[in-house]
């Protein structure tokens, strides 16, 4: 399986900040959604072809899993994966259960939701969502799918870690250049690209 939608690649981040004109570019670099919407494509059973820069769907023209499975993971991961997520400060401990919250809310969706996800055959009453959870699973998909997303969160999760995210960001950033920020305060420049960064 090609997994190269876990590790978009970003542009370095300038050592020294060039104000605030660079507080946007940071900010889609840091962004999980990036991620997040890699995934979602590849949950489609699209690939993205560097040649032509667009994203086409694999030989089999099959999606990994059906539109119910795939909105429910991508709703999921929006919820918890956003730049407050890297720029936060945890530790091992924190990371560790923050992992398995995930495996168990996954885990208690497909096993519960089989039918509506597509793991077994649909149901005489499919249609009307009255589902059955009837058949043996298909264990082999729900197994790919799920590590896929606990692969996503772990890398999101792991740039937290001690707050390494947010030490180089701060660092990346100069805000003691006058010429950049004009006559304003260090408070007011603080608040004004912590907001731009955070979103609050």
């Amino acid at each position: 399986m090609n997994e190269d939608f876990l590790n978009p690649s970003y542009p370095s981040v300038p050592i020294r900040g060039q104000g605030e004109q660079d507080i946007p570019n940071i900010v889609a670099q840091i962004d999980p959604k990036t991620i997040i919407d890699n995934l979602n494509h590849a949950l489609k059973g699209e690939y993205f072809n560097k040649e032509s820069s667009e994203w086409l769907t694999n030989p089999s023209g099959s999606p990994l899993v059906n539109d119910s499975c795939r909105g429910f993971i991508i709703s999921y991961l929006d919820g918890i994966l956003t730049n407050n997520t890297t720029m936060a400060n945890i530790d091992e401990k924190k990371l560790t259960s923050l992992m398995e919250s995930v495996i168990e809310t996954i885990t208690k969706n497909f096993v519960t939701r089989l039918e509506e996800f597509g793991f077994v055959p649909k149901g005489r009453n499919y249609k009307t969502q009255r589902y059955e959870n009837k058949g043996t699973p298909d264990t082999a998909s729900m197994t790919m799918v799920a590590n896929m997303v606990y692969k996503v969160c772990f890398l999101v999760f792991t740039r937290a870690l001690k707050g390494q995210e947010s030490i180089r960001i701060f660092k990346s950033l100069s805000m003691v250049d006058p010429m950049n920020y004009g006559m304003s305060s260090p408070q007011q420049q603080q608040k004004g690209w912590l907001r731009k960064i955070t979103g609050l």
